[in-house]
């Protein structure tokens, strides 16, 4: 059990569906992990995270229990429904400062802490270099080295100066690949000088501004690795990161059950490499009734000598210094009432920035600024649509789908993460080349490259309600001034 207690320091885990139930809460008391992260599936509201967050942290007592969350903003956020989060990284640099993307931060760590978390797997370090990559895409705060740094620093300073740990990921950067490791092996063939001088550049940045953990990427580099992904790669993790980058602080797998990780190994061989490679934390996202299984796996290794170069002592002590600079969030912070987690300028300051943020090709004719418009979207759960908030900025917007040759303005917003297939890309060109066709993209844009036959073209890279209002805003105006030209 000895051995039990000392591999739970390593790992971060998820909770079971339904919520934590008796043997699972025995279980977790008996045999404390060093974190665990939550997902918005675990609370139904607010104040059911701070029940939750609190329950949690008095059955890991006296061990100091870090709670995690992925909240980068945009999609990756598990507030979001519950409050007005920022918009992605892509969309809050290019229309803001540094000052503006580290004060976002500063809002979002507040809130984390006053609803009981203190360690945020945030900002994304990568540079968003190929822009048909399915997995990184807005979450990157640019698509060039020097412009990921300057928004990866100023999260950094963000989420530090409210109290919270963050977490650059993912090292040593996944935005040059074209497979998600959520479901596949990823490779990046960037020569190492690319890696050192482009990849590297915001993580050195981060690290500068503060940072106290750094995610590995589940991808293979070449270049650094022939054979392992990052997170199992002594070379990545020993050599590049705490060698050539010089990286004190934690160091954390991504989920250990994505693809990238899971596809050649079992969960216990995965564990027992990464520690073995250079990791501090296991991150188990996902609950399994096996994980006790492979907790004992990891500790009957550790009692064999087999984990004796994993360096498990150097990283408790970094974990130690973690928790030391980001103390548990305080009862003053947690008695904090909920209406007071948004500024009073907060939603019309993220739709500011959201504006200046849009990118636009193209323009509208005059002919197009007479006609009414039809919209295709996909679904917004958190609040009106593009088309709702179209009509409410004085655009006519009539029902029914765009159609090839219909008397209307055809807008098409698409929010995929992934490049759209061949057959999707034919059906929006015959649309622009039978009318007039506006392309809006809310998510991945890259798409936006390929249909210059559209009337006007709009990189919005972001679905969140403040950026909504601002396309619709900025699109009514465009279709105003197209009308007295």
């Amino acid at each position: 059990m000895d051995a039990e207690r000392a591999v739970a320091r390593h790992l971060v885990v998820g909770l079971p569906p339904g919520g934590p139930g008796a043997g699972w809460e025995r279980d977790f008391a008996a045999c404390p992990p060093a974190g665990v992260i939550l997902f918005r599936r675990d609370f139904r509201d607010l104040d059911d995270l701070r029940r939750l967050t609190a329950h949690l942290r008095g059955l890991a007592r006296p061990r100091r229990l870090l709670v995690a969350a992925d909240e980068e903003g945009g999609f990756v956020s598990q507030l979001r429904g519950h409050l007005v989060v920022p918009p992605n990284a892509a969309l809050l640099a290019r229309g803001g400062a540094p000052a503006d993307v580290e004060w976002a931060a500063r809002v979002t760590g507040a809130r984390l802490r006053a609803l009981g978390l203190d360690w945020a797997f945030a900002p994304v370090a990568d540079v968003n270099a190929l822009p048909a990559n399915p997995v990184i895409g807005p979450r990157a705060h640019g698509t060039d080295a020097a412009a990921a740094a300057a928004g990866t620093a100023a999260a950094v300073r963000g989420l530090r100066a409210a109290g919270v740990a963050c977490c650059l990921k993912h090292f040593p950067g996944h935005g040059s690949t074209v497979l998600d490791s959520h479901v596949a092996l990823p490779v990046c063939e960037a020569d190492r000088d690319t890696l050192l001088a482009r990849d590297l550049e915001p993580f050195r940045a981060g690290a500068a501004a503060g940072a106290d953990a750094v995610m590995t990427a589940h991808v293979v580099y070449p270049a650094l690795d022939g054979e392992r992904p990052a997170t199992f790669s002594p070379a990545v993790l020993r050599g590049l990161l705490r060698g050539t980058l010089g990286f004190g602080g934690v160091c954390v797998t991504d989920a250990l059950e994505m693809k990238g990780a899971s596809a050649a190994r079992t969960p216990p061989q995965a564990a027992r490499e990464a520690l073995l490679a250079g990791s501090d934390l296991l991150l188990f996202a996902h609950h399994d009734e096996a994980l006790p299984a492979w907790r004992a796996d990891l500790a009957a290794a550790l009692v064999r000598g087999q984990l004796a170069d994993a360096g498990l002592d150097a990283a408790l002590a970094r974990l130690e210094t973690l928790g030391r600079s980001c103390p548990e969030p305080g009862a003053d912070e947690l008695a904090r009432p909920l209406g007071s987690l948004t500024p009073p300028d907060w939603e019309e300051t993220l739709e500011r920035i959201a504006a200046r943020g849009l990118l636009t090709r193209g323009a509208l004719t005059r002919a197009a600024a007479a006609l009414r418009w039809r919209v295709e979207e996909p679904e917004h759960p958190e609040g009106p649509g593009l088309g709702e908030e179209l009509a409410r900025a004085g655009v006519p917007v009539e029902p029914g789908a765009p159609a090839a040759g219909g008397a209307h303005v055809a807008l098409v917003a698409v929010a995929s993460r992934r490049p759209l297939p061949a057959a999707e890309l034919e059906r929006l060109r015959g649309l622009c080349r039978a009318g007039p066709t506006v392309l809006v993209g809310l998510q991945n844009d890259a798409f936006l490259d390929e249909l210059p036959e559209a009337m006007l073209r709009v990189s919005a890279a972001d679905t969140t309600p403040a950026t909504l209002r601002a396309l619709a805003g900025a699109l009514a105006g465009m279709r105003r001034e197209a009308a007295t030209a």
